[in-house]
């Protein structure tokens, strides 16, 4: 296996990991800090993790349109691709297809970037005295080398793996040999395993290296995540029955003849149900920003709940998350590309606490017709504008088809938004503004969004254990799945596998997960999602239509791709002949241009 980085720039980004907390034209001489004397103290440890997770922090800046994040949402029955009629990237990831090709380079880009960090922070982290601290920094580098891995996988399946620093210019400069889906699991497998045997059992809250850093019970977690994708959508592409994850050995690089099976992905979750001191909160909807203090009090929605949104990094439910710091160029831009694009005026207060945006992601009206309006997520999870500014629609306040509006269905998710509040009686962009949050009751303006992105709740956790015990008991006296719908104010159910299914839809919809289960289900049952978009009432640029299948459709989409995207053209010419583009993108039947 070769032990080389993809590209000058990821070295650059290691070394930039080494020396980041120095300022550009300091005259430290940085050919002096090298793997043999750093990090020299815990404080350099720490640094050189934390340039992992500005790596991770990269799907939220201002391409955040082109994210994992946002494709994996767009992918899925349950969002269409919306904007205007110049984004045609986010229509084409809808259905399936390209506008451009290049549009994921940045991804492929970023997440080599902060696989260069880990693996230089692997190397290097040994120097750490402190035994707990050494394997509670080892184990976040894994498990974020580990995610970077799985959003790759998850968007391009084969991927060259890269699993150590190189030990020359020469070595850096030598593009790797695309790896097999065998060896590329095995990595993750394996590193997510070391980091659940070596990180500290501390609770939530103790961790060591501070709040909102991952830790044991998220490598836990994201290994039943991995477990679950592998063993289900490879059963189903391969033709026969996966039960197991391959196992790399870290040390060797070669596969071993170990691997993990369903009983230790459960024990795991059950180390972290009962351990973590992770917990459900009372009220589903105060894991999502609309909740919040300063906005609650003037949103009807909300008025009835004792308790606020939690602040990032102390919400009991959030495992993971990428923090959309308070400093410059670090905000949440993906709530921008999520806000309405209703308004020419400017005027956002007839569908307060909803905000100004790029208007992607609009939601299949399909699921919200078939979601039981008692059900309390429904509300929490979909803002309608018949439901919840009828006034705005009726006066035209709502302007259907503002600013070429493509693919909208008066439908839109409110979980990744900029939550607008007021502040003194004036409107103010988004409640971080407040006092009672980031700022000082002084408008901060559109594009400051400092709220994180939650990547792993403790109700997936639940989720999870439950579909691999058929509903065994174990929080609160019910099987995970019925201990979400009872937060949720539903009855308990019996457990079964379409009630699963349903209940993950439910609570984790628009978390990016969605897409990730549809393929893991089988072809049929994606396909079959897939096509429920197809029908529905929308508007394109304020004209009524209906979704249609564009180019050959996603059923012949999805049986050509299986839902991944193609290698950037950039990153193929730069490979020297290793990368070829895969079957089913090739322009006549996979580029998108505008609507039909």
């Amino acid at each position: 296996m070769k032990k080389t980085i993809i590209r000058l720039f990821a070295v650059a980004a290691c070394v930039f990991a080494f020396s980041a907390c120095e300022k550009f034209l300091d005259t430290v001489s940085y050919t002096e800090r090298n793997t043999s004397n750093f990090p020299a103290s815990e404080e350099d440890a720490m640094q050189l993790v934390t340039g992992i997770y500005s790596t991770l922090n990269l799907d939220l800046r201002d391409y955040a349109g082109t994210s994992y994040i946002m494709q994996a949402n767009l992918c899925s029955d349950d969002q269409y691709g919306g904007g205007g009629m110049d984004d045609a990237e986010a229509q084409a990831w809808d259905h399936l297809m390209y506008n451009d090709i290049d549009a994921q380079g940045e991804v492929w880009t970023n997440c080599y970037n902060g696989i260069g960090r880990a693996n230089m922070a692997i190397s290097a982290l040994d120097k750490v005295a402190d035994e707990d601290l050494r394997n509670q920094l080892l184990g976040e580098a894994y498990i974020l080398r580990s995610w970077f891995y799985f959003e790759l996988t998850q968007m391009f399946e084969i991927v060259p793996l890269v699993t150590s620093v190189p030990e020359s210019v020469g070595d850096a400069a030598e593009y790797p040999a695309l790896a097999t889906v065998e060896e590329i699991y095995g990595f993750i497998a394996a590193s997510l395993k070391q980091a659940c045997e070596i990180m500290p059992s501390t609770p939530y809250g103790q961790v060591l290296t501070g709040r909102g850093h991952v830790n044991r019970w998220v490598a836990e977690g994201l290994l039943a995540r991995v477990y679950l994708f592998y063993t289900g959508f490879y059963s189903d592409k391969e033709g026969k029955s996966i039960t197991t994850l391959p196992v790399m050995n870290l040390e060797t690089n070669e596969m071993s003849s170990e691997t993990i099976g369903k009983d230790y992905v459960v024990a795991k979750l059950e180390d972290c149900i009962k351990n973590s001191g992770y917990q459900l909160l009372p009220d589903y909807r105060c894991n999502f920003p609309y909740s919040n203090a300063a906005t609650k009090v003037d949103y009807p929605f909300m008025q009835d709940c004792e308790e606020s949104w939690y602040p990032d990094a102390h919400n009991p439910e959030q495992m993971f998350h990428i923090n959309a710091a308070k400093s410059s160029h670090k905000y949440n831009y993906l709530n921008m590309y999520c806000g309405l694009r209703t308004f020419d005026s400017g005027d956002y207060k007839p569908v307060f606490p909803m905000n100004r945006g790029y208007g992607f992601a609009t939601v299949n009206p399909d699921l919200w017709n078939t979601w039981d309006p008692n059900d309390i997520r429904r509300m929490g999870s979909i803002w309608s504008v018949a439901e919840e500014a009828p006034e705005a629609l009726a006066s035209g306040a709502y302007q259907i088809g503002a600013e070429s509006q493509m693919e909208e269905s008066l439908l839109w998710q409110k979980k990744s938004q900029a939550i607008a509040c007021y502040i003194n009686g004036k409107w103010i962009f988004e409640f971080t503004s407040s006092s009672m949050y980031y700022g000082a009751d002084k408008d901060l303006g559109r594009k400051k969004c400092t709220t994180d992105f939650t990547l792993m709740r403790f109700a997936d956790i639940l989720l999870m254990h439950a579909e691999l015990t058929d509903g065994k008991t174990i929080y609160n006296g019910m099987d995970g799945m019925n201990a979400v719908r009872v937060r949720a104010k539903l009855q308990p159910i019996p457990y079964s596998v379409d009630a699963l299914r349903l209940e993950r839809r439910h609570e984790l919809a628009f978390e990016a997960i969605r897409w990730g289960d549809m393929r893991r289900y089988g072809k049929a049952y994606c396909i079959a999602a897939l096509e429920s978009q197809l029908g529905q009432k929308i508007y394109n640029n304020g004209v009524e239509t209906v979704m249609k299948d564009q180019g050959p459709g996603y059923k012949a989409r999805y049986e050509a791709t299986y839902g991944f995207r193609p290698y950037p053209q950039t990153e193929i010419s730069l490979s020297n002949g290793v990368l070829t583009q895969k079957a089913g993108w090739d322009a006549g039947s996979a580029q998108f241009t505008s609507w039909k």
